[in-house]
C-alpha cells in the first residue's frame, strides 16, 4: 500500500487567509502553544509551508493547522502553501500523518490517530514508522501501550506517561498490574518506574506489604464473631503462636533483619 507523502515536487504559492478553512477531519482537539509558534514566526519566518486542498471556492488546510493559526494572530493577508489535489480520504491520511510527526500530540490524540492508521486503513507498523519519521519499534510500542488493558486507560488518563508505560511492557501481566497501579498512585516518575521493572524482588515484597491490611481486619472480622468458649485447645493454641508472631514483627527494628519470625516446625506424617 503506498503511503501518502506531504510534499511534492513545485514551489510554494502564496495563498490569501481569507479563502482557507480549516479541515473538519483534524484528529487534534485544540492547537496548543499558537502564540509561542508565531513569535517564532515573527522573528525567522515561516519555515515549512503548509499543505492545502482545492476546497468549494477556495482551500481546506490538510497540513499545518497551528501554522495557519499562528499567522492569523500575526495579521498575515497570505500564507505560503503547497497545493496538493487529493480526496477526503487521502486528505484525511495526510492530516493524521502530519499530526503524527509532531512531539506535542496528546496521548488520546496519537491514540486515535495509530488506531485509525493500522486498525480502520490497514497500515503496517513499517509503513506507519516510514510516514512518521519514526523507528517500527516506537510505532510497535506505542501500540502495545494503547492495546493494553490496564496501561491505557492510565496513560490517557494522564496517569502515568506513555514512557513509563513502555517500560513496564517488558513484565508480566499480573506484575504489570501492580507496578502499574503503583506508579499511578504514587506519582512515579519515570526513573522510578524503571527501577521498580528491573528488580526482580520489589514487586513481591510490595504485593505482601499490600496484603497486610487486608488480611488483618480481616482476621478481626472473623474473631468478633467467635466467643472464647467455643473455641478448641487447637484453635487456642494457633491464636497464641499467632499472637508471638505479631509480636515480634511489632518490636522489630525499622532497618533490615535477615529474620524475624523463627523457622516453622517441620510435621511429619505420622503410619499407623
Amino acid at each position: 500500500m503506498p503511503r501518502p507523502s506531504l510534499h511534492e515536487a513545485g514551489e510554494a504559492r502564496r495563498i490569501p487567509l481569507d479563502v482557507i478553512q480549516s479541515s473538519p477531519r483534524n484528529p487534534r482537539r485544540g492547537l496548543p502553544n499558537v502564540e509561542e509558534l508565531a513569535d517564532s514566526i515573527r522573528a525567522h519566518g515561516l519555515l515549512q509551508p503548509v499543505v492545502l486542498r482545492p476546497f468549494d471556492d477556495g482551500f481546506e488546510v490538510v497540513a499545518g493547522h497551528r501554522r495557519l493559526a499562528a499567522v492569523r494572530t500575526l495579521g498575515w493577508s497570505e500564507i505560503p502553501a503547497v497545493v496538493r489535489v487529493v480526496d477526503d480520504g487521502e486528505a484525511f491520511l495526510l492530516t493524521l500523518v502530519e499530526n503524527l510527526q509532531r512531539s506535542d500530540l496528546s496521548a488520546r490524540e496519537e491514540s486515535r490517530a495509530l488506531e485509525t492508521l493500522v486498525r480502520e486503513r490497514g497500515w503496517s507498523t513499517r509503513q506507519v514508522a516510514e510516514a512518521i519519521k519514526r523507528s517500527p519499534a516506537y510505532v510497535s510500542k506505542r501500540l502495545r501501550v494503547f492495546e493494553d488493558p490496564v496501561l491505557s486507560p492510565l496513560v490517557l488518563q494522564n496517569r502515568i506517561t506513555i514512557s513509563a508505560a513502555e517500560e513496564l511492557l517488558t513484565v508480566t501481566p499480573e506484575r504489570r498490574h501492580l507496578l502499574a497501579e503503583r506508579a499511578a498512585d504514587e506519582r512515579w516518575d519515570h526513573g522510578r518506574v524503571r527501577a521498580a521493572v528491573k528488580s526482580r524482588r520489589q514487586p513481591a515484597r510490595a504485593d505482601k506489604r499490600s496484603g497486610v491490611v487486608r488480611s488483618a481486619r480481616a482476621l478481626r472480622t472473623v474473631l468478633r464473631d467467635i466467643e472464647p468458649h467455643e473455641l478448641t485447645d487447637a484453635q487456642r493454641r494457633e491464636l497464641r503462636l499467632l499472637f508471638m508472631d505479631l509480636a515480634l514483627l511489632a518490636k522489630a527494628p525499622p532497618e533490615k533483619r535477615e529474620t524475624v519470625f523463627p523457622p516453622l516446625p517441620v510435621v511429619t506424617s505420622r503410619r499407623a
